[in-house]
């Protein structure tokens, strides 16, 4: 009697069920969409005001932004190459999940990619309420528009779970609906960057106009902002140039997250190996330009006011007073700053306040169409772990009418409640939970340096490795030597990126682990969850032996389409 021999488990599926829908305008929209938003807006004064540095000594009259988002935009660069290379080897949903776990092992590519879908899952929810806070707080006053009475951190909440419930439904649709909706979202705010850089460009070079368009709309001349600064610290709070980047860091890295969006979805993009590359590539020149340009603008526009030692000006003092330790809420009708707060004071100069309806809709629309994008890679990583078989199997389920892994968008859209916490502050007078949920962008920024660092040894290690993969990756810029320096470059850079998140004055300083209990919770919460990841991971292992799933062919081989 002839044995026959048990079929062999591996993936969920011969197939993903997921369709190549996306195409290349999209897949860069994608990109484009899913970082630049937030970032670019807020963290230029967000991350000025917590570290303030002395105008005079700033070199060649470069803001610490401005040169964070230069390191930044280098490192970020030498990964855009890194992941090109390895997503067109292996395009396939999950992107990064994938590359890591067949390069460097299933365990690391586990843990990474779970700190990467936490990361941008949590930057979901703090889009979601930097929605409503863009509407109530900042631009809707400008443009004539009063928050609702009794707005409260709680009101912030519930405005950030609608949003995040609306996309989630809208994703669980599939790419093409999801798509279209970016398509809409995007071009409108895209027609508008023209005039907000018009703005911009006005004020820099005549800062006359945003002086008068901020003393007509708060009654106060700049340095007022200055004198209340000073009053509330600023000076006392100074720092170096060098700290003033690494704070800076932090915000210019969190705007660059999303650089890599499109390989999340590669098994949803048509002609990927020939796709991502490009996309990548002209996504990351586009985003670098933009954010090295409106930062320096910005920060030249706003600096009026200039004390008579040149140290301070309004650009100091309202990023001190909007996100630093100063109150801005003492000076009356002030509203805190961002770039296109900026824009608007240029537009009232000029004479055309009427017009800040459309600063509002440029704004408001910049940071909401960081979502569908958000919502569709995060779901995409937690979907490519479960179609291995090392995450809830239910997870990696495609509805058949609309192509889309629903159960894997909601789990996203769930997560994406932490990020709500963390933005809205509905637990900062909350014992323990204010300390957990109070350091959205620290956190979302060390999680993403972990991914990314993870990503750039593979390609170290790439050519070697994996040499069957190698052979038949599509594109291969100079081969072998070339891309072993590529990768290590982008390794250091993402090392020494990880390294400034650990240490420069922040919610992660382990400089001050030893006297800050917030520095404590931020990072053991941190620690709480790659631990959380890794029990997840080592139990779907241990579950291999009685359900016969074969892991050790199951990462030596790519996902099916």
């Amino acid at each position: 009697m002839t044995t026959v021999p048990a079929p062999e488990k591996l993936f969920a599926r011969k197939a993903t069920g997921l369709v190549r829908e996306i195409g290349f305008l999209t897949a860069i929209l994608i990109v484009l969409a899913n970082t630049i938003g937030l970032g670019w807006q807020k963290r230029v004064f967000q991350f000025s005001g917590k570290a303030p540095v002395p105008e005079n000594a700033w070199p060649a009259g470069i803001p610490p932004m401005t040169t964070a988002f230069i390191i930044g935009g280098i490192v970020v660069l030498f990964s855009i190459v890194a992941y090109a290379v390895l997503a067109a080897a292996m395009p396939r949903s999950g992107g990064g999940y994938v590359v890591i776990s067949r390069i460097l092992g299933p365990f690391t590519g586990f843990v990474a990619s779970w700190a990467e879908f936490l990361s941008i899952s949590w930057s979901f929810g703090i889009i979601a309420v930097a929605v409503f806070e863009a509407i109530w707080f900042i631009f809707g006053p400008l443009a004539g528009i009063s928050a609702p009475a009794g707005t409260t951190a709680v009101t912030l909440a519930l405005g950030g779970l609608g949003i995040v419930v609306l996309f989630t439904i809208i994703a669980s649709f599939g790419v093409r609906l999801t798509g279209s909706l970016l398509q809409v979202m995007f071009w409108v705010p895209a027609a508008l960057t023209v005039y907000i850089y018009y703005l911009l460009a006005s004020g820099a070079a005549n800062p006359a106009l945003v002086s008068a368009g901020l003393q007509s709309f708060t009654g106060h001349p700049p340095a007022d902002f200055v004198n209340e600064a000073l009053a509330q610290g600023m000076a006392a709070h100074a720092t170096d140039y060098y700290t003033g980047v690494s704070v800076a860091l932090l915000g210019a890295y969190w705007a660059y997250i999303g650089y890599a969006a499109s390989t999340f979805v590669a098994g949803e993009v048509k002609e990927a190996n020939r796709t991502l590359p490009r996309t990548l590539l002209i996504g990351g020149v586009i985003i670098i330009t933009v954010y090295l340009s409106v930062s320096y603008l910005a920060a030249t526009a706003s600096r009026i006011g200039v004390t008579s030692d040149g140290q301070w000006s309004f650009f100091s003092a309202c990023s001190y007073l909007s996100y630093g330790a100063g109150d801005i809420s003492k000076i009356s009708g002030a509203v805190p700053c961002w770039t296109s707060t900026i824009a608007a004071y240029s537009n009232i100069g000029l004479g055309l306040g009427s017009l800040n309806v459309l600063i509002l809709v440029f704004a408001v629309f910049w940071v909401a169409n960081d979502i569908p994008p958000f919502i569709l890679t995060a779901s995409r990583i937690v979907f490519a772990m479960s179609f291995d078989r090392v995450f809830p199997s239910t997870l990696a389920n495609v509805n058949e009418r609309f192509h889309s892994p629903v159960n894997a968008v909601l789990f996203a859209g769930g997560i994406a409640l932490m990020g709500v916490a963390s933005e809205s502050g509905v637990f900062a007078k909350t014992p323990v939970l204010g300390d957990l949920f109070g350091t959205g962008v620290a956190s979302t920024d060390l999680l993403d340096g972990i991914f990314f660092t993870a990503f750039a040894a593979a390609l170290v290690i790439f050519p070697t490795r994996r040499r069957d993969i190698y052979e038949t990756a599509p594109w291969k810029p100079g081969g072998r030597g070339t891309l072993l320096t590529i990768g290590i470059i982008a390794l250091v850079g993402n090392l020494y990126l990880d390294w400034v998140f650990l240490t420069a004055p922040s919610d992660y300083d382990l400089l001050s682990i030893a006297t800050s209990s917030f520095t404590q919770y931020s990072i053991g919460f941190t620690i709480v969850l790659l631990l959380v990841g890794a029990l997840i991971y080592w139990g779907y292992r241990g579950r291999a032996k009685t359900t016969g799933i074969d892991y050790t062919t199951i990462f030596t081989q790519i996902p099916p389409e």
